[in-house]
């Protein structure tokens, strides 16, 4: 077989067995870099709407979101329940398959984003393989909706390329039932980027809505009359003398001939709303 040959059944080999598995997992190790990170907060991130009860798979890989967690950054997926929820089960599985698993972590956030409970890596139980699913990571809690609406789930950096031995589902059978011990190879996974998990959510009491309560009109109260309140001393004498002022100088301009000034002077004292200046226009051009 030509070297051209033998490279093509190589890349053929591994379509097919990329195809055979039911998970596409990523096998890179190094965590996400900074100039990756799609948000710099938690109200940046685009959320999956949630119904009231849910039991969906979901894959997180290299084509995921990137955020920045106190973990270290990571491809996350992110999620905001029903805003009918109340009290529910939130149960988070990370599926073991061939030889790779995502090891999960989540972060509860109340309805500012802001965090209120971190479901810790730590805190997920091994869950062996049956009929109806995979070895898997799996956790359950029981939350408050309208405390906690939003959930995101991504890995801590810290565990990436480590790997875990798990009892071979026939080992686990063979203790459940008390029978002979089989011979067989426990499988190790390495803790990856990526993975396939399951979220199901149930809803245990729905949230209690409240309309807004009638609100009586109010009695209509009659405005209190308010006296009139005297204007300040001072006022009054600044307003005397401007009369005075004007009232004397349209005097003086009409007996000295300077009508064209006392007009003026009244067109002046018209516009600062001086009383009795054009009275005192009149009776000057009168007595001259």
């Amino acid at each position: 077989m030509t070297n051209k040959s033998s490279m093509l059944a190589v890349l053929l080999g591994a379509l097919l067995s990329g195809c055979a598995s039911d998970a596409q997992v990523q096998t890179q190790l190094t965590p996400p870099t900074n100039a990756e990170v799609c948000c710099s907060d938690f109200s940046q991130f685009p959320y999956a709407q949630l119904n009231d009860n849910e039991d969906l798979k979901f894959d997180i890989d290299l084509g995921s979101p990137v955020g920045t967690f106190t973990a270290g950054n990571s491809h996350f997926a992110a999620f905001r329940f029903s805003d009918r929820s109340g009290e529910m089960v939130v149960t988070l599985s990370s599926l073991m398959i061939d030889d790779s698993v995502f090891a999960p972590e989540a972060i509860l956030l109340d309805e500012n984003f802001q965090p209120v409970k971190t479901l810790k890596f730590e805190d997920f139980k091994i869950r062996a393989s049956d009929a109806f699913t995979r070895t898997s990571y799996i956790e359950r809690v029981r939350i408050d909706a309208s405390e906690t609406p939003f959930m995101v789930v991504y890995t801590p950096a810290d565990q990436l390329g480590k790997a875990i031995q798990v009892d071979h589902p026939a080992k686990v059978r063979a203790k459940e039932f008390g029978e002979v011990m089989p011979m067989v190879t426990d499988p190790v996974y390495t803790k990856q980027l990526g993975g396939r998990l399951e979220l199901e959510v149930q809803t245990l009491k729905l949230r209690p809505y409240r309309a807004q309560p009638v609100v009586a009109p109010a009695a209509v109260v009659a405005a209190p009359v308010v006296a009139e309140t005297k204007k300040p001393t001072t006022q009054i004498r600044v307003q005397q003398e401007t009369q005075d002022f004007y009232i004397s100088a349209i005097q003086n301009a009409v007996k000295s001939g300077d009508v064209p000034k006392a007009l003026s002077l009244l067109d002046e004292a018209k516009a600062l709303n001086v009383e009795g200046a054009q009275e005192a226009f009149v009776r000057a051009v009168n007595a001259k």
